[in-house]
């Protein structure tokens, strides 16, 4: 009986062995994601410009492989100046704008103009702002023509002096590519508009939250992948735009820019002088970014100029032996200003004008009656200055 059991134990033991060598088989799949990535997006801004100067076009002339990275361009057209075939700068290719300018003429005369049209492309969705700065005014050096004309010595330290911004108008719009105003196209600046008026920072919403200058409804962004346009007009002279082409049937500035300039009214006070400013646009993406809003309009200024005249018998007694005062109410209101010297920058409100007697030169016991005009209330001695005015205010002391 007990080798009976032992054999069976061998048996089973047998058995067991056999059972582990078997490989099982059973129905599987495998799917495996490979490489997966984040990538942030982009707003990669690129500006273009193509530019006509009384009718003249700044075109590319190289034909030759290394065009895109050394690019040639020159002015052609009919109009004798700028002349045909002369170097030129103020077109380029799509660019981030380092080194390059919408603006670079150094020898205007009234009666010229200029047109340009200004390509926009973004890769994604986005707010489009502008912003527009004069940088200087500088009436660089007196001519005889210019002092013959009423223009004043110029001041070698003064870069706001000149009257040049004041005598070049600008005007720009949304265009349709054409570089030409035609009716129905939206006016970007509030119609005609000098570039003195730039002397503060201009920000313009192309496209924000709330504007769309292209006719989108307001607060569609400028699409990515498409070119969007705005074009620009300056005249040195009188530039109009009472006589739009129509709608669709713009060419090119130099058979009809849309605008006119007449220069005839201008004299020789903007002899030499010299302007510049700065153009900076600006992109912003548009998606989760709803309620963006380009920066608003600072408020603009004003220039108040206080004017000292003196009738006395005295000769020691000078426009020094008095300091002038501008007072605008409120803290640190109160400066002193400089005879017949312009201050510009002056933010909008009352000023009251006055003066106080330093009596170094003046004999004792001397009297004057003394009269305020100009701009100045002659009771009150007050100016009100308004965004954009230019105004003169007159002290007249006569000796009694």
């Amino acid at each position: 009986m007990k080798r009976i059991l032992l054999g069976l134990v061998a048996v089973v033991g047998s058995s067991a062995v056999i059972l582990g060598g078997v490989t099982g088989a059973f129905f599987s799949d495998t799917e495996t994601s490979t490489g997966n990535i984040f990538t942030a997006g982009a707003i990669d801004l690129l500006i273009d410009n193509e530019s006509y100067y009384n009718g003249n076009v700044c075109e590319l002339v190289d034909l030759t492989n290394d065009a895109q990275d050394n690019p040639t361009w020159a002015w052609q057209g009919t109009a004798g100046y700028p002349v045909p075939g002369t170097p030129c700068t103020t077109s380029f290719l799509p660019s981030n704008l380092d080194g390059l300018l919408f603006f670079d003429f150094r020898d205007l005369k009234p009666d010229d103009e200029g047109e340009d049209t200004i390509s926009i492309d973004v890769q994604n969705d986005a707010w489009i702002c502008m912003d527009l700065t004069l940088t200087s005014n500088d009436d660089v050096s007196s001519t005889e023509p210019e002092l013959g004309d009423g223009d004043l010595l110029d001041d070698v330290n003064d870069v706001w002096d000149g009257e040049l911004a004041g005598a070049i108008q600008f005007f720009w719009w949304a265009d349709d590519g054409d570089n030409v105003y035609e009716e129905g196209e939206n006016q970007i600046t509030p119609g005609v508009v000098t570039l003195e008026n730039l002397q503060d920072t201009f920000p313009i919403a192309l496209a924000d939250s709330e504007n769309n200058v292209w006719g989108e409804p307001d607060g569609t962004p400028v699409p990515g992948g498409e070119t969007v346009y705005i074009a620009k007009a300056w005249c040195l002279g009188t530039l109009t735009i009472d006589n739009p082409v129509p709608a669709g049937q713009g060419i090119s500035p130099a058979s009809d820019p849309g605008v006119d300039c007449d220069g005839s009214l201008l004299d020789n006070q903007t002899q030499t002088d010299s302007s510049e400013l700065n153009i900076v646009f600006s992109a912003v993406q548009a998606r989760n970014n709803d309620d963006f809003l380009c920066e608003p309009r600072e408020p603009e200024t004003a220039t108040l100029t206080v004017n000292k005249i003196i009738t006395a018998d005295s000769a020691t007694i000078g426009v020094e032996d008095f300091e002038l005062h501008i007072d605008l109410a409120g803290p640190d209101g109160d400066q002193i200003v400089g005879d017949n010297v312009p201050v510009p920058g002056l933010p909008a409100g009352v000023y009251n004008v006055y003066e106080i007697i330093n009596a170094a030169g003046i004999p004792p016991g001397t009297t004057f009656t003394t009269t305020f005009g100009g701009a100045c209330d002659p009771v009150t001695h007050n100016v009100t200055l308004n965004p954009g005015d230019n105004l003169v205010c007159t002290i007249h002391n006569v000796e009694d």
